[in-house]
């Protein structure tokens, strides 16, 4: 009877109802979400009013999406190969790829991490979902693509239109500027006004970030929302990054150290130090920075850099370990700051020595681009970065580009950088939350789920029990902190804290509860 109830109420609503007491510690209810086919970890479900809330960043993960939070405006953005879902704190209210749709409840803070109903995730994100009265299971189902491998133009409204799509070609030079788009088997032009924001997302996680047309690839995912008159509101660049060194190169086939194997194609576009190249001339040592489409993984670009050689638009070539080529350019020296990870609000700081009088800039990686450098004194320039809420970028490199009277110059800075401003959160705890356990020495446990698996700050590590800090008893490393109670525990109800820092320093403080039978 219990099953058929929690299950009605879940088809009809989504929304786990019981009866007074199903709660009790002595039945205590659990419900396993599945999303895409992952199952989410138990402390990512919780149950709040009798209703089933989800941990969107879990879910999210889940569903590859990339999620940027921003503390002051209280919103969270989601975007995902189909859609862009701004959600606001306390607010039944959100904006689906440029329309205002309402969910069934609202998100909500729930501790250190934010939860979202679980009807109103297929609301969201345009996902189906059902439920197994008999085996208690939810499953989430996002919408798919075509088969093709295009995308379905999604769905629009009076107010606005939305499509997906594939990029064929990029004209950023030309007036107006313009994207050729593949979406739903029809190619469109997409004219994209001068300094318009771009959000870029990395589906492997390693980058985010808001750029310019400049940045867009051939191949890579697009999503536009434009309004009735056809202005452009919104647009993402969704795309596949790898950085890494290549280990052994083989005609059109890498392998980066790690293992990883790079296959290119004729369409694949190849420079090696500023200039057009082959990937048959990549060498072990060499820098990579990859590019892929999203959907198929075929590698689009590939950029390397040759350590201790600087490349110029001259005629002679550099030969490794030179400090320029035959040109007028020059490039002596960088230095950079990057030798730890940023979080939001800092400033990442570059330096180049070289040719006095030419124009100078830097890149972070392939996405976010052109950032000035001002030359301070002769030959002496210096750029900076601040670092906002959304962008991430993992093991990315640094490239200091320097032209003057035709000629370019271009070297990479000695550290490559990384900045995580997605803070981390907990992917598993033992026992599960509001568990109740047969025993009053449970083993208690967290890991941890951070941007691009960095791991946490071991040292940062805390975990305090019902108030007492139990850290000096506890073991810790970059991915969990576990702890074995000496004697048994005396409380019928037990809270665990775990606070901590990751590599970046954003901060993690998160909180459960369990009970121990028979006290």
């Amino acid at each position: 009877m219990k099953t058929r109830v929690w299950a009605a109420r879940i088809l009809l609503a989504l929304a786990l109802a019981a009866a007074a007491g199903m709660r009790s510690s002595a039945d205590p209810f659990t419900v396993t979400v599945v999303v895409n086919g992952n199952k989410l970890p138990a402390s990512a479900v919780e149950i709040q009013n009798e209703t089933v809330y989800v941990a969107l960043r879990p879910i999210a993960v889940a569903m590859q999406a990339d999620v940027e939070t921003n503390a002051r405006a209280r919103t969270v953005t989601i975007t995902t190969l189909l859609r862009q879902v701004v959600l606001h704190l306390d607010d039944q209210m959100a904006l689906v790829n440029g329309q205002r749709v309402r969910l069934a409840a609202a998100p909500t803070q729930s501790g250190s991490r934010i939860v979202l109903p679980l009807r109103a995730v297929g609301e969201a994100f345009g996902a189906t979902v059902t439920y197994n009265g008999k085996t208690r299971t939810a499953l989430v189902t996002p919408a798919t693509r075509t088969a093709q491998g295009g995308h379905h133009p999604l769905s629009s409204a009076a107010s606005a239109k939305t499509m997906s799509g594939s990029v064929l070609a990029v004209n950023a030079s030309v007036n107006p500027p313009n994207l050729l788009v593949s979406s739903g088997g029809s190619n469109y032009t997409i004219t994209v006004p001068s300094g318009t924001s771009i959000a870029f997302r990395d589906v492997h996680g390693a980058v985010t970030g808001n750029g310019k047309l400049a940045q867009v690839r051939p191949g890579d995912a697009l999503i536009v929302t434009v309004d009735p008159h056809g202005q452009l509101i919104s647009m993402a660049d969704i795309f596949a990054s790898i950085n890494g060194t290549a280990a052994a190169v083989a005609d059109q086939s890498m392998v980066l150290e790690g293992g990883r194997v790079i296959v290119a194609d004729a369409s694949t576009s190849v420079s090696l130090d500023g200039k057009a190249a082959t990937l048959s001339l990549l060498r072990p040592g060499d820098k990579v920075s990859i590019r892929a489409d999203p959907v198929s993984g075929a590698v689009r670009e590939v950029v390397a850099l040759r350590p201790g050689g600087f490349a110029t638009t001259a005629s002679s070539t550099p030969a490794p370990g030179a400090q320029s080529g035959g040109g007028a350019v020059q490039i002596k020296a960088v230095h950079d700051n990057a030798t730890t990870a940023f979080r939001a609000g800092q400033t990442v700081t570059v330096l180049a020595q070289g040719t006095p009088g030419a124009q100078a800039s830097f890149d972070l990686s392939d996405v976010i681009v052109d950032n000035g450098m001002r030359e301070t004194s002769p030959g002496r320039y210096e750029g900076q970065y601040f670092v906002g809420v959304g962008t991430n970028l993992v093991a990315a490199p640094i490239l200091v580009r320097l032209s003057k009277s035709g000629e370019t110059a271009l070297a990479e800075a000695p550290n490559p950088l990384t900045i995580i401003t997605t803070p981390p959160s907990v992917s598993n705890a033992a026992p599960l939350p509001y568990a109740l356990v047969n025993t009053a020495r449970p083993s208690i446990f967290a890991t941890f789920s951070t941007l691009g698996d960095l791991g946490m700050d071991a040292s940062s590590l805390q975990m305090i029990l019902n108030g007492r800090d139990v850290t000096s008893q506890a073991t810790r490393d970059a991915a969990y902190i576990s702890y074995y109670p000496a004697a048994e525990l005396s409380s019928k109800t037990v809270q665990i804290e775990v606070k901590g820092t990751d590599t970046a320093g954003n901060t993690l403080d998160y909180r459960w509860t369990f009970s121990i039978a028979g006290k």
